[in-house]
Order: structure tokens, then C-alpha cells, then sequence
């Protein structure tokens, strides 16, 4: 006959288990979500991110470096959420 796990055992199992289902969600999120050009022409720049794994800070650094390959630098336009997880940039590349 098998050995009875004790209460502090079930917990443990509960807890590790929990941590795993997190840590899978937390990976699934980060999968799905990630910052993505959606225009980039010498002029202007425009970027969707989810504003969880991706900040607005971080699509103005990549807007920077898309208008830096045109000699230019990013000045924010716009943004507007268009849904929980879908954010967008716009940007002007501006010289100087």
C-alpha cells in the first residue's frame, strides 16, 4: 500500500504546480505578444506593441533606430490602443 502524502506535501505539489502553469502562461504571453513594424517609410514610423512585454519606450527605441537607417530621428505623432494587448505608435522621422 502507498504512503499517504501528508497536508504539507499536497500543498507543496499545489504550489509547484501553480508556479509551472505561471511560468507556461507567462511564456505563452510572450510568445504572442512582441512589438511589430507596421510602417516605415523615410518619413514616418508605425508600430503595434502590447504594452506588457513591449513598452511605449520600447517602440520609440526601435522607431530610433528606423528612421536613424534614414539619417533621422523618431518624433511621437500618436498612439491609440486598439484593443487590451494591441497598441500602436506613430511616429515622424524628423532630421535633426
Amino acid at each position: 500500500m502507498g504512503r499517504r502524502l501528508r497536508w504539507h506535501d499536497r500543498r507543496l505539489a499545489a504550489l509547484a504546480l501553480g508556479a509551472i502553469m505561471v511560468g507556461l502562461g507567462m511564456v505563452g504571453l510572450g510568445a504572442c505578444s512582441s512589438m511589430k513594424v507596421v510602417q516605415d517609410t523615410p518619413d514616418s514610423v508605425s508600430i503595434r506593441y502590447d504594452g506588457v512585454a513591449t513598452s511605449l519606450d520600447d517602440a520609440t527605441a526601435e522607431a530610433n533606430r528606423l528612421c536613424a537607417a534614414h539619417g533621422k530621428t523618431a518624433k511621437l505623432r500618436e498612439t491609440d490602443r486598439k484593443a487590451a494587448l494591441e497598441s500602436y505608435a506613430h511616429y515622424y522621422c524628423v532630421s535633426g
